[in-house]
């Protein structure tokens, strides 16, 4: 099984994802954060309900956690080899994206939506743990310059000191609900977790829920994400956003 997959989100769009444990997870007996600065949002964390808890799929994202802890050197050397296959490489046909959205005029991502290039998106569950371990991404993500890296973080100190060294195709924006949302400026590129699609439009956001690329690609730097229909987390979020939680 290679490092990176498909949820059912997102393989319609063609993005792959490489995940670790959400929030925190017991290595040799002792808790490991996988997500130090997460806040109220663990309490209603997707990646830590339904086929996440599911004991081959926790163990898949372990195994993934340990390789990079334990060996980062060859956890590079497996994923840029699995990033070589031809299924990584531009189509060298426009990527199809949903009608009527304003999008980003930044020269990197137009040219790299016109060659169908791959995206591949960083933790669909779990953080950057670690300075080492972002300047990995970072690294990979250089030796890949045709592939779209990109990721939601709440470690919003780690890339506000070091998201100047990302390379061109690395991307990321800042997911409110974690202990360091007072960091982010209105200047910074951010997702809010609502409701549903009117309380996002109400707010003067924009969903992302259409193609998760939009994340990145809209203009706007407020993005939105309407809340899965889980009864328990919407109970707990009770008619509010994670920025408000």
């Amino acid at each position: 099984m290679g490092l990176l997959t498909q949820n059912s989100e997102l393989k319609p769009h063609k993005i792959y994802n490489f995940a670790i444990p959400a929030w925190f997870v017991r290595l040799d007996g002792k808790v490991f954060k996988t997500c130090p600065n997460a806040g109220a949002c663990a309490q209603v964390c997707y990646a830590r309900n339904g086929t996440y808890l599911f004991k081959n799929v926790l163990e898949a994202h372990t195994k993934n956690l340990r390789l990079t802890l334990d060996d980062p050197v060859l956890f590079r050397v497996r994923i840029n080899k699995e990033l070589s296959q031809k299924r990584f490489q531009p189509t060298n046909t426009p990527r199809q994206l949903p009608e009527g959205f304003d999008l980003t005029d930044d020269i990197w991502l137009n040219d790299w939506i016109n060659k169908g290039g791959s995206a591949v998106r960083i933790h669909d569950s779990g953080d950057f743990y670690s300075e080492p371990y972002l300047f990995l991404w970072f690294a990979i993500a250089a030796d890949n310059p045709h592939i779209l890296f990109y990721a939601y973080t709440k470690e919003v100190s780690m890339l506000k000191k070091h998201g100047h060294k990302a390379p061109e195709n690395f991307r990321w924006l800042y997911s409110t609900g974690g202990l360091q949302d007072d960091l982010i400026t209105d200047d910074d590129r951010r997702a809010d977790v609502f409701p549903d699609e009117h309380a996002i439009e109400k707010a003067g956001y924009t969903s992302q829920d259409a193609n998760d690329l939009l994340a990145i690609l809209l203009k706007t730097n407020l993005v939105g994400i309407p809340a899965n229909n889980i009864k328990h987390f919407n109970k707990k979020m009770a008619g509010r956003r994670f920025s408000e939680l």
